[in-house]
């Protein structure tokens, strides 16, 4: 086994067999999205029309959307496509990083007194269930069960986004299109439920004098991110905290994101998160919020409606629904003295910002 060194910030699988899998499964997600996902949705919305047309009836439930369009060939073809490219990347990135697990402990281990930056993290942390009881995204394990899940996600997200990312160029993109306070001040930045740690360190890159966190429930994440930022020469400082209660003082940061957080957590643990990050924010200062569209349910068309079925049901997205169909945006009026619900045209992902 040898160190094959970096795709952009990726580290390589220990062999090329390893990496040619993955770009197979690479390949299959783009032509199941470009080729299959086209025909998926006329299908399905043509057959909705005819139930439509036929019976006179509008579609009131996600029930009845199921019933209409699962007889068609191509949506059992493109939801199993699917769920078997999400499988296939964790199980080639699972075996290619299990080879090496021995070494990337020892890894782990090494970094954690290595600088700039750096972790910390608990042996004896306690869970919650809400978090524990789901593997994310199907990842086995979820973040925290595995010790190399750090890793294992990092190379499994290169994957995921198709090449799209490959050198953090969606965290990277996306902090590049963040406000700043009106006074212009950045001192301090919290990155929320910060994973592999891609958000926290283009945070870094963007303002290199700020004293920037990222914080993750889970160990082999944070661990992973420290390593990574070290690698970059980054000065970041992780540490297993939950998001609803981080231990942070009060008014200490001038900038808080959250990063596809909130639809993977229950809306009472959201309004906790929202609660604790104006409670961390000094006045002035503002909440970045990346995340899902929210529209009632009953306003999403059925089509889009029942894709976000299936991504719950099949990759691991069991609080989407609930939060997409949030009014979230009034949480965060809840808290803050002024929302921008749409802050950015330039996203793929809507973007809130939050002002304390």
């Amino acid at each position: 086994m040898v160190d094959r060194g970096f795709l952009g910030t990726t580290p390589l699988a220990a062999e090329r067999d390893d990496d040619s899998y993955l770009d197979f499964v690479e390949g299959v997600r783009v032509f199941n999205a470009a080729q299959v996902g086209p025909v998926f949705q006329q299908k399905g919305t043509e057959a909705i029309e005819e139930y439509r047309s036929k019976t006179g009836r509008q579609i009131t439930s996600l029930a009845e959307v199921k019933q209409i369009i699962e007889h068609e060939p191509v949506i059992a073809t493109r939801n199993r496509v699917w769920r078997w490219s999400q499988e296939g990347i964790w199980n080639g990135v699972r075996e290619a990083y299990k080879a090496r697990e021995a070494e990337l402990l020892a890894e782990l281990d090494r970094y954690e007194k290595m600088g700039p930056g750096s972790v910390q993290w608990d042996p004896n942390f306690q869970y919650p269930e809400y978090f524990a009881k789901v593997d994310f995204h199907i990842q086995p394990g979820g973040y925290y069960a595995d010790p190399l899940a750090g890793y294992i996600y990092h190379y499994g997200t290169k994957v995921f986004f198709t090449g799209r990312n490959n050198n953090d160029d969606v965290q990277r993109g996306l902090c590049q299109l963040l406000p700043t306070p009106a006074d212009g001040q950045v001192r301090r930045i919290l990155d929320l439920g910060c994973s592999a740690g891609q958000f926290a360190t283009a945070f870094k890159e963007r303002f290199p004098q700020a004293e920037v966190w990222g914080i993750d429930a889970a160990a082999p994440m944070v661990r992973y991110a420290h390593k990574r930022a070290v690698d970059m020469g980054l000065e970041v400082h992780f540490a297993q905290r939950m998001a609803e209660n981080t231990g942070f003082p009060d008014n200490y940061f001038d900038i808080i994101n959250a990063f596809i957080l909130f639809h993977e957590v229950p809306t009472y643990i959201a309004e906790r998160i929202v609660a604790e990050a104006a409670r961390m924010l000094r006045p002035g200062g503002i909440f970045c919020v990346e995340d899902f569209a929210n529209r009632k349910l009953g306003e999403v068309p059925p089509m889009s409606e029942y894709s976000g079925f299936i991504d719950s049901t099949y990759n691991g997205e069991p609080y989407a629904p609930e939060f997409v169909h949030s009014d979230f945006t009034g949480l965060l009026k809840k808290y803050f003295r002024e929302v921008n619900p749409n802050y950015s045209d330039k996203s793929w992902l809507p973007i809130r910002v939050a002002t304390k």
